[in-house]
């Protein structure tokens, strides 16, 4: 498995605190990998296509054509984790994430049409449902990711146009496995382009030095 962090180049700021909290609470983490367009992350592998926003599908398609493993843990570039990751199961997601399953999401389960599984404490998410194909934090079958976003469109239109493609989706029933501060509806990690207000103390808490003044709080 490889981890593939959605990032860009207008966030090279989010790189440091980032690499602090994985390195802290995941140290035996797989190999990481950054998607940006130009900027090369200096903690991380660096894949750059300069591709514009409004085709984000696409430079991420072409950026999972070059990692040479079909289990990709999705990331965003904005989530700093907060505890010790439950590595035992995200073992389990990998030995278990096959056949026609495009995605475990390690979000908490939050539609009550969600379904029972055979998979301990995961939730079957229901063909008809919302949000089956999520890029909040999950482990992906590569293949079936690159079809789902084989659309031009940028990242959260994604999640809005739910184009499920037939496949299965899970999504966690349990405990927290990674834990970054997201906790529905409350705003965490970068939302508009501002920093959350949650990350002041967390940040604090971590010894990690941010100039705010550079993108302000979101209120």
């Amino acid at each position: 498995m490889k981890i593939l962090v959605l990032s860009c180049d207008k966030n090279k700021d989010l790189f440091e605190p980032f690499y602090i909290c994985m390195e802290k609470y995941w140290k035996n983490h797989p190999e990481i990998i950054y998607a940006t367009e130009t900027i090369q992350n200096p903690y991380y592998k660096t894949i750059c296509k300069d591709i514009p926003f409004d085709f984000w599908t696409k430079r991420i398609r072409e950026t999972l054509k070059e990692i040479d493993d079909n289990k990709i843990l999705l990331i965003m570039d904005d989530c700093f984790i907060r505890k010790q990751v439950d590595e035992n199961r995200i073992k389990y997601v990998e030995e278990n994430i096959n056949g026609n399953i495009a995605l475990f999401n390690f979000e908490k389960a939050f539609d009550p049409y969600d379904l029972p599984s055979q998979y301990v404490e995961f939730k079957k998410k229901n063909p008809k449902g919302i949000v089956l194909p999520s890029i909040q934090c999950g482990i992906w079958q590569k293949e079936k990711l690159i079809t789902v976003l084989n659309i031009t469109c940028q990242p959260w239109e994604i999640e809005r146009l739910n184009i499920a493609h037939n496949f299965e989706y899970y999504i966690n029933s349990g405990d927290y496995i990674i834990d970054y501060g997201y906790r529905f509806p409350a705003k965490f990690g970068i939302y508009q382009g501002k920093w959350c207000r949650e990350l002041y103390n967390f940040f604090q808490q971590e010894g990690i030095n941010i100039d705010y003044s550079k993108r302000e709080f979101y209120d």
